[in-house]
Parts: structure tokens; C-alpha cells; sequence
């Protein structure tokens, strides 16, 4: 693997912070803000949470649709979840009151992945760190706060109005940067965001797969890493 690499692109979720923590954590304060931090709602909140992301779509980074509404899909998508859970457990009049304290809350600052900043400190030294990730511009940048120090660059696809993997993103992060794709490696967890849309830019990847799945038929890597850390000794040689 090259090591002249000027810019290292990091995903956030699941690949520096810990997304379902940051969710787990955003929920038992927006329904303790309303004295209902109950188990069975919860699981409501959860449930709903994870079936209507699919439902609606916005696990389909490649439709058009999607990639045009993103953003607005998300918020939408936060706005239901209290709203099903208010109306199963009796407090729809309070749905909006515990759907701004989840997205208060889910502006902070982030649990880690392990190892996760740690590495990103060591690296730093050596490569500019940048942050490529879908998402909400507020909720984005509270949550990366641990590792402001450390990054040359955040981009973030509301900020953007284009998300990964679509050319519009990568072309703009490029020309922001001055850089040339294979001056770039991605560094993500997501096949259909991170690495397929680093790969359509000519950039290098890195798939961090923590689950150790298998690598699908035609999909293309650079290299293939199970914990942050090991980062390190890849690109050191």
C-alpha cells in the first residue's frame, strides 16, 4: 500500500464514533426530559427507529430521491419516531418537546469506536485529517468535537447539499481541498457509501470491517482493516 498519501478522509459514524451510543444515550434523555425513560418505550423509539430508516429509504444512498432529500428525510424521520412512540404510550402532546431534547442531545460529543482517537492523534502528525459524513451540519460537528484538534477538514453533506457516494460530494470535497484523488484515502465502514463512492473519484480505500463480513463480489477495496488501530502499521509500512 502507497504511504505518500496527503489527506486522510475518515467516515464518522461507525468508523470514528459510535452512532447507535450517541442514539442510545440521545433517547434515554428525551424521554427522561418527560418522565418516560421506560424500557417498553425504549424499545418502541428503537424499533422505530431502526425499520423506518429502511422504510422510507434512507438506507438507499443511491436513489436519486434520496440523494436529492436526504436531509429533509432524516428530520422527518427523527419527528416520527417521537410522534409513534407518543401515540403507542400516551404521549403525543409531548412528542415534539422529546424530539428536541433527542436532537439537543444528540449534538454532543460522541462516544468513540475504540481506538478511534487515538489513532487519528498519531496520524495526524504526518497526514491532514479530514471527516467526510452524511448527516446534519449541527449534530455532526457537536459530535466530532473530541477530535477537532486533530482535523484539517469536516465536510458534512447537509453543508454540501450533496451526500456520499455521489460524484457531486466527492467532487466537491476534492476541489476544496486543491487535491487529486489518489492523493486521498478514504477510510470508512459503508461498501455503498464510503467505498464506492471513493472508488467512482479514483481514490484508495480503506474498509474498516469491524464484522468481519465478506467482501461481495465485485466490490473493489484497497485494503481491509477489523479495528482502527491497525491504520497505524498499514500505512507505516
Amino acid at each position: 500500500m502507497r504511504k505518500d498519501y496527503k489527506y486522510l478522509i475518515f467516515d464518522a459514524d461507525h468508523t470514528l464514533i459510535d452512532f447507535d451510543a450517541g442514539v442510545e444515550r440521545a433517547f434515554h434523555k428525551a424521554l427522561a426530559a418527560i418522565g418516560r425513560d421506560e424500557p417498553a418505550v425504549l424499545r418502541t423509539c428503537v424499533d422505530f427507529d431502526n425499520g423506518n430508516w429502511d422504510r422510507i429509504g434512507l438506507s438507499d444512498v443511491h436513489s436519486p430521491e434520496v440523494q436529492a432529500r436526504f436531509h429533509e428525510l432524516y428530520r422527518a424521520h427523527v419527528r416520527a419516531i417521537f410522534e409513534h412512540a407518543g401515540a403507542v404510550h400516551g404521549f403525543l402532546s409531548q412528542a415534539r418537546q422529546t424530539e428536541e431534547t433527542f436532537n439537543r442531545e444528540f449534538c454532543a460529543p460522541a462516544h468513540f469506536i475504540e481506538g478511534a482517537r487515538e489513532t487519528v492523534e498519531k496520524l495526524s502528525k504526518k497526514y491532514r485529517i479530514c471527516v467526510a459524513t452524511n448527516g446534519l451540519t449541527d449534530m455532526q460537528y457537536g459530535r466530532l468535537e473530541p477530535f477537532a484538534p486533530y482535523l484539517y477538514r469536516v465536510f458534512v453533506s447537509e453543508e454540501m447539499n450533496a451526500i456520499k457516494p455521489s460524484g457531486e460530494y466527492f467532487d466537491y470535497l476534492l476541489k476544496a481541498l486543491g487535491a487529486k484523488a489518489q492523493e486521498c484515502l478514504m477510510i470508512g465502514d459503508s461498501l455503498s457509501s464510503d467505498m464506492a463512492g471513493a472508488n467512482a473519484a479514483g481514490m484508495d480505500r480503506v474498509w474498516f470491517n469491524r464484522s468481519r463480513s465478506a467482501l461481495p463480489r465485485g466490490v473493489s477495496v484497497t485494503a481491509e482493516i477489523h479495528k482502527i488501530a491497525e491504520l497505524l502499521p498499514l500505512l507505516e509500512g
